[in-house]
């Protein structure tokens, strides 16, 4: 089962990193929506919580915490970089 917790992780920096290149190179973040922005963190953090207080190993804590930091950094750059009309 360790196998799918590395693919989930994996995948899921591969799709965070582009997203951060992105938002550094436009400068520009009015294309994502804050709702959705709002709703994945509070998934990923509830996940996160969920993961610390429970007996995992510890390449599911390490990832659900880089998990977050990822996240969380996506987030700055969209609340950054969004143009409030």
């Amino acid at each position: 089962m360790l196998i799918f917790c590395i693919i989930y992780y994996v995948l899921s920096y591969a799709q965070t990193i582009p997203q951060i290149i992105k938002l550094v190179k436009t400068k520009s973040s009015n294309d994502y929506s804050l709702g959705m922005i709002a709703m994945q963190f509070i998934g990923v953090l509830a996940w996160t919580i969920y993961i610390l207080t429970s007996l995992q190993t510890t390449i599911v804590y390490i990832g659900s915490i880089i998990d977050m930091i990822l996240l969380t950094f996506v987030d700055y750059l969209i609340m950054k970089y969004y143009k409030f009309k």
